[in-house]
């Protein structure tokens, strides 16, 4: 017999609850800490209900890692044409959108971090990761050479910057307190333009 429509949405939700309570536990616990009796509990389901929904404690980790940049962040980081009419409009507003983007990232990017260090360890998520990493410099490659040809960007080598420009925004974000990065990210937009070399 088939679910109806309302025991679907309630399984959805139930899978994003455990979903998203394992992110916040593995970012702040790492993945040895975290057991999935300690998901269930800050979940408020079963022991027995996580498997359900992820067959084991890796899968677990891996949905963790990549649920959240597939669903919700590739979208808006690779939000920015390089082929836009005015390119110095559109490399403000990429700016102004990636610290958004990076400001409500915190937790998420704790685990980006440990996959990262410990990359041999988690190679399947690792992968994800780094082919979304490649994808992202190479559009900033994209918009940089543009906006050289175009004459509001000094030139420079795109790669170089476009990877500078990545490691400032992750850097910021594992930088500052939620209240601290709340209070300055205005500014922040400053120093993260002066990455790209703008012309004086």
């Amino acid at each position: 017999m088939p679910l109806s429509d309302k025991q679907v949405k309630t399984m959805e939700q139930k899978r994003e609850k455990i979903l998203q309570q394992a992110i916040i536990l593995f970012a702040q616990q790492g993945y040895e800490s975290t057991t999935i009796a300690k998901v269930a509990k800050a979940s408020g389901v079963s022991f027995g209900s996580v498997f359900t929904y992820f067959e084991n404690k890796d899968q677990l980790f891996y949905h963790a890692v990549t649920e959240p940049l597939e669903t919700k962040y590739r979208t808006t980081l690779l939000d920015f044409d390089p082929e836009a009419e005015d390119i110095l409009a559109e490399i403000k507003s990429m700016i102004d959108k990636h610290i958004r983007t990076f400001i409500e990232m915190h937790t998420y990017l704790q685990l980006v971090v440990q996959v990262i260090g410990q990359h041999t360890k988690f190679p399947e998520p690792f992968k994800i990761l780094d082919d979304f990493s490649l994808e992202f410099i190479l559009k900033l490659q994209q918009i940089i050479r543009n906006g050289q040809k175009s004459g509001v960007l000094e030139e420079s080598d795109e790669d170089l910057t476009a990877t500078a420009y990545m490691g400032f925004l992750l850097g910021i974000r594992l930088t500052f307190t939620d209240y601290a990065v709340s209070r300055i990210w205005e500014q922040l937009k400053i120093p993260a333009f002066q990455l790209l070399y703008p012309k004086r």
